[in-house]
């Protein structure tokens, strides 16, 4: 299997992205180019990144011949399970995802997505290695641990103890063991024999064979099924089992519990025929990798080719004349001899000062010329950034943290440097050969080492070009995961204060803070290095060239000139080092900040919204067709089949987890099916129709986004141009008129960031009243829309929401089971399938009903545990409290 020496460095560009990252760098590292932002999206990575089944089976369809394994530790260096993914542990404890590349002597090569490429020794693996347990078939382990690579990895432990005598024998004797005992045991041995050699306890050879010889034998007796299960391994700690029994199986068989790490070996390539194609993973291998600096010279060729010639003519123009400086400078030694009159001299002067003055003005045309140019590009960037964000992929925002998108977006304004610092290296290059051609033209004979003095200067920082990459954009990824930290404090300030999680936060940081210090130490330290490597060798070949001419035409006035530019090869060499320098952070900011521009679109936004025809009924007929969907790995809805008539009133219950709020975002466009089909009128739900349908549903939750804007502002959003006219009424509806005598500016007050300045429920019913604004909507969908309200008033506020949408089909996400009874119809979810549907009354009445069992608990609940006497009754009114039994509508918080 072909690979590189030197796994491709992939840095994740946000915190959940390891594992799309390390498979990129996997597929990469094989000859397989991927496109790492395709392949997020394949991954549907959420906030709890992606599973490592997902990984699997992507890897698999991509063209990979993987497969997930869990193997003993001390097996990874036995072994040769390389290339893998594996599960690491980051500095919180949770997984982490990395390929490990490659092993040379005692030392793996890693490509950390969060650290990028580093060589570890075993020790170091084995402490950070996420360690798994899981049942397994007993029979299936016995097969694999007598298998030749298991073999090796028991010669490789006998090895390293410097166990020769004994070896064969205690092998043998678990080979004639039909069971799993004996192998399970001599591998604890063997484990825990490693261990004590490793702190000295214990000297390599007959001490180390009789010791593992006296554990095994001791171990086998533990085992033994006649001792019960909580009595074994008492020799031997369970630390160094990978092995040990657990309870049988469903079907009866027996079953051992293996511990050890999680990885998705790479055992070779597939054929293509047997790969499984996918729009989306087509997109994977046939998108080509980013060229940011492509990107942006189409953008520059928009204002037209004239200014951009312009420039390059008067740099050209520029450098040609700093040559003709030099050689008139160099004139006037010998010139000033003739010119022996006073007036003579005032002309040469003046003549002199003329030219240097049309030197400066080209000079500062084309610095002025570079600036505007950058100037203009990074507006062009931001235009084309703001016209994409609408565009984009509902999941693309939902699988990424707000503060990578904000920095995103404030870290655009550097793309302004890009023309300066191209002008910096054309300049430096076109000048470098411009004396190059003076230098041969003053000594013919040593043009060879002339050549060889500007090679170096110019080839070196290329050569250089792909470290200093991957350094700058490492620091460049951990400098966005820093401003992680900083807009959630911002963002959850009094929750972290109150549940006292300043400490936790603070390591984390510190912990993101000082890879980030240690890749910003790195960056220097290479670019010092090549800096410094650049300065000695360029002078000592400038020193070479000076020696050379002396040697063989020592002419003094062609001597001075030659010094003068030999001296300037390593100088402008070291000024397009430092300027090449800047290149890999130039173009890893502009990968950070254009990434959005590459993403997937959705394809409703970019189509027009047909407006509804007159003939169609004011409510929606939606159809799901067995219907599954995914995320992350997980499966959240799982064959859901379901036909909700047009003006049906639906409620959906079941426990938190059952996967109600994700059906709902479905019709949302949140969410997209795995399989089957979601039908609304009749059309799929996509595209163009989805769009429609959005601008035709009223949708109420929790996490709706109240703006730092005037209350009337907020309750307007989104509305269409005829609502104008309602607002009396959705203030009565809302209950927003109390609301309205309280601020302090009535409908014109603002409402703080995220409506801090209303509570919780007040909120609720301001996202309410920004629902009712659309009065003739065909679809509502109310998920929790009502969460933070007291029983009476959620209840109050359902009917009245009913009432104002009769004819719209209505989908209730509700935990008020007991309030559901007056619905059309009722839904019971529960593991992401619809397990009860009917109307209230037949889901009562039927034996066994999930929908009854709820409805009893709901009931006994209120009756048993809110009504006892226990509790004290604390109502808050008015910003007062008084102890007594709330009364109807009153509000906690209000």
């Amino acid at each position: 299997m072909k690979r590189r020496f030197l796994a491709p460095e992939v840095i994740q560009t946000s915190q959940m992205d390891c594992g799309p990252a390390a498979l990129t760098s996997l597929l990469t590292g094989l000859e397989i180019p991927a496109s790492y932002g395709r392949l997020r999206e394949a991954c549907q990575t959420n906030v709890d990144g992606t599973s490592i089944d997902t990984l699997e089976e992507l890897a698999v369809r991509l063209g990979l011949d993987a497969l997930q394994t869990i193997l003993p530790i001390d097996h990874l260096m036995a072994g040769d399970p390389f290339p893998c993914l594996l599960v690491t542990k980051d500095p919180a404890g949770a997984p982490h995802f990395v390929v490990a590349w490659r092993r040379v002597g005692e030392r793996i090569q890693l490509m950390d997505p969060g650290r990028g490429r580093r060589w570890i020794d075993f020790a170091t693996l084995r402490d950070t290695t996420f360690i798994h347990r899981t049942p397994v078939s007993a029979e299936t382990w016995r097969a694999w641990v007598a298998s030749e690579e298991s073999e090796r990895a028991f010669a490789c432990a006998f090895a390293r103890l410097g166990v020769r005598a004994g070896r064969a024998r205690l092998v043998q004797a678990a080979q004639r063991d039909p069971t799993w005992r004996s192998y399970a045991a001599l591998d604890a041995a063997l484990r825990m024999a490693q261990s004590l050699l490793a702190k000295d306890a214990i000297e390599r050879g007959p001490q180390a064979a009789s010791l593992v010889s006296s554990l095994f034998e001791q171990a086998i007796r533990d085992l033994h099924p006649a001792i019960p299960q909580e009595a074994t391994r008492s020799t031997i700690p369970d630390v160094y089992w990978s092995a040990t029994p657990a309870p049988p199986s469903s079907e009866g068989t027996e079953q051992v519990m293996l511990q050890g790490a999680v990885l998705v070996r790479v055992l070779g390539r597939r054929s293509k025929s047997d790969l499984r194609a996918s729009p989306e993973l087509d997109a994977v291998l046939r998108e080509p990798p980013p060229r940011p600096l492509r990107h942006l010279a189409t953008m520059l060729r928009k204002d037209g080719i004239l200014g951009p010639t312009v420039l390059v003519l008067s740099l050209v123009a520029a450098t040609l004349g700093g040559a003709i400086e030099a050689l008139v400078l160099r004139g006037t030694l010998e010139i000033g001899r003739q010119l022996g009159a006073v007036e003579q001299r005032l002309a040469g002067t003046l003549m002199l000062a003329m030219l240097f003055a049309l030197l400066l003005v080209l000079d500062l045309s084309f610095a002025g010329g570079v600036l505007r140019m950058g100037r203009h590009l990074e507006t062009r960037l931001r235009v084309a950034f703001l016209s994409k964000i609408p565009r984009l992929q509902d999941r693309y925002f939902q699988s990424r943290p707000a503060s990578d998108m904000a920095h995103r977006c404030h870290a655009i304004h550097p793309v302004r440097e890009v023309p300066p610092l191209g002008g910096r290296l054309l300049r430096s290059v076109l000048e470098l050969l411009v004396v190059a051609t003076g230098l041969i033209w003053i000594d013919p004979e040593s043009w060879l080492l002339i050549a060889l003095a500007v090679a170096v200067s110019t080839m070196g920082p290329w050569f250089a070009q792909r470290s200093t990459s991957e350094r700058d954009l490492r620091v460049r990824s951990f400098d966005g995961a820093l401003s992680r930290y900083y807009l959630d404090a911002l963002r959850g300030l009094m929750p972290v204060r109150a549940h006292g999680a300043e400490a936790a936060l603070r390591r984390e940081q510190a912990a993101t803070a000082m890879e980030w210090a240690r890749a910003g130490f790195d960056r220097l330290r290479a670019s010092v290095g090549i800096d410094a490597i650049q300065q000695i060798v360029g002078s000592t070949l400038a020193v070479l060239v000076v020696f050379a001419y002396l040697v063989h035409s020592p002419e003094p006035a062609a001597m001075l000139l030659l010094v003068y530019w030999a001296l300037n090869v390593p100088a402008l060499g070291q000024e397009i080092a430092r300027t090449a320098l800047l290149y890999p952070s130039m173009r890893n900011r502009l990968l950070r900040s254009s990434e959005p521009l590459g993403a997937l679109e959705d394809d409703e936004a970019s189509a027009p919204s047909p407006a509804l025809p007159r003939d169609v009924a004011p409510d929606a007929h939606i159809v799901f067709r067995d219907v599954s969907v995914r995320a992350s790995g997980h499966t959240i809805l799982d064959g859901v089949n379901l036909s909700i008539p047009k003006g049906c009133h639906l409620a959906v219950v079941g426990a938190s987890g059952a996967g109600k709020s994700s059906l709902v975002g479905l019709l949302l466009g949140w969410h997209r099916p795995a399989s089957g089909e979601v039908f609304v009128d009749g059309a799929p739900l996509r595209g163009a129709h989805l769009e429609r349908v959005r601008g035709e549903t009223a949708w109420v939750d929790p996490s709706v986004q109240l703006w730092n804007r005037s209350l009337l502002a907020n309750l307007e959003y989104g509305a269409r141009s005829n609502a104008q006219g309602r607002m009396a009424t959705v203030l009565e509806d809302a209950e927003l008129l109390g609301l309205v005598e309280r601020l302090p500016d009535g409908l014109q007050t603002t409402l703080g960031e995220g409506g801090a300045l209303v509570s919780g429920g007040e909120g609720q019913r301001v996202r309410l009243g920004r629902a009712l604004m659309r009065a003739d909507s065909r679809l509502v969908l109310l998920d929790e829309a009502f969460r933070g309200l007291d029983r009476d008033r959620r209840r109050a506020l359902v009917t009245r929401a009913r009432e104002r949408w009769p004819a719209a089909t209505v989908l209730c996400v509700t935990h008020d089971v007991s309030e559901t009874r007056t619905f059309d119809r009722v839904l019971v979810m529960d593991e992401g399938r619809v397990v009860e549907d009917g109307t209230p009354l037949e889901l009562l009445g039927r034996e066994g009903s999930r929908y009854a069992a709820m409805i009893r608990a709901d009931e006994d609940a209120h009756r048993t545990i809110w009504n006892a006497k226990e509790w004290r009754r604390v109502t808050v009114r008015d910003g007062q409290l008084s102890e007594r039994a709330p009364a109807a509508h009153d509000e906690a918080g209000a």
